[in-house]
């Protein structure tokens, strides 16, 4: 945000979350925006997680994981039995199984619905409990807290994060020794004790919080929306260009040869014969 307000011709102060300057108010609205955008965009590889349930007896709907925002399609599976699930079911689907009272497959099906905790339905009801089933999904984390050390202080409050985890403490302090690895619940670094946090986390809550995404982008995204809002006209526009090239370099695929002298080597009977030309 102090590099944006620089290039813009802007001033903040040293602190910009809960600052009450209007530039810097603004420039943190601008932030959790375009962040929140270049999340919406594309299907990043660092969004991804993996889900799981387990069937109780009786029991139709279940909990998603607190950070869910979308799931990745033909991704469900019944680890117990081995068999996928299908759907996700329509509603003309769901309402012909519940109508006629059938259902032709021997296959679970799924469905997502209501805002309510619990919104991934089962069908049809599981008759028994113990099997679970795996899901990939997309995370609504795109942002990232300061990250734990020893000998760090942290305020009242706050987040930190730890090898892919997120954590939090209502009464801060500075960190012992002992990093937080723990899953679920709480624990003692030695000093200061962090909760498992299993939530959302899509805006920038301290002056020590990063994106999960390149800073670059955003800073440029960012200096774009700034400029049109107060109507600089000498940015040059390359934030999608940028976001693009981000995408691409983090999508699976072949690696091609790009640089440096490629030569061909001919074989014969008699051993190596000869060198082709540098192409």
């Amino acid at each position: 945000m102090q590099a944006v307000a620089d290039e813009a011709g802007y001033t903040v102060g040293s602190s910009v979350v809960g600052s009450t300057d209007t530039t810097s108010k603004q420039l943190l609205a601008i932030a959790n925006r375009i962040n929140q955008e270049m999340a919406n965009q594309y299907l990043w590889n660092k969004m991804f997680r993996s889900g799981s349930i387990t069937f109780v007896a009786s029991q139709a709907q279940y909990a998603l994981p607190s950070d869910f925002s979308q799931y990745h399609y033909d991704t469900f599976w019944n680890q117990s039995a081995r068999w996928r699930l299908l759907g996700a079911m329509s509603e003309q689907r769901y309402a012909d199984i519940e109508g006629y009272g059938l259902n032709p497959t021997v296959y679970d099906e799924f469905q997502l619905r209501g805002i309510t905790d619990n919104q991934l339905l089962i069908s049809p009801t599981p008759t028994s409990s113990g099997d679970v089933v795996i899901f990939e999904y997309v995370s609504d984390r795109t942002v990232k807290p300061k990250t734990w050390k020893a000998s760090t202080t942290f305020g009242v409050n706050s987040y930190c994060f730890y090898n892919g985890n997120y954590y939090t403490t209502t009464a801060g302090g500075t960190t012992g020794a002992t990093p937080p690895t723990h899953t679920s619940g709480s624990a003692s670094d030695g000093a200061v004790t962090w909760v498992y946090y299993d939530g959302k986390y899509t805006k920038f809550l301290a002056d020590t919080d990063e994106t999960i995404f390149n800073p670059k982008t955003l800073e440029q995204g960012m200096l774009e929306r700034f400029a049109e809002i107060h109507g600089l006209t000498t940015i040059v526009p390359r934030f999608d260009v940028k976001l693009n090239d981000d995408y691409a370099r983090q999508k699976v695929g072949k690696s091609l040869f790009a640089g440096g002298e490629l030569r061909l080597e001919v074989y014969g009977r008699s051993g190596r014969v000869g060198f082709g030309t540098p192409l």
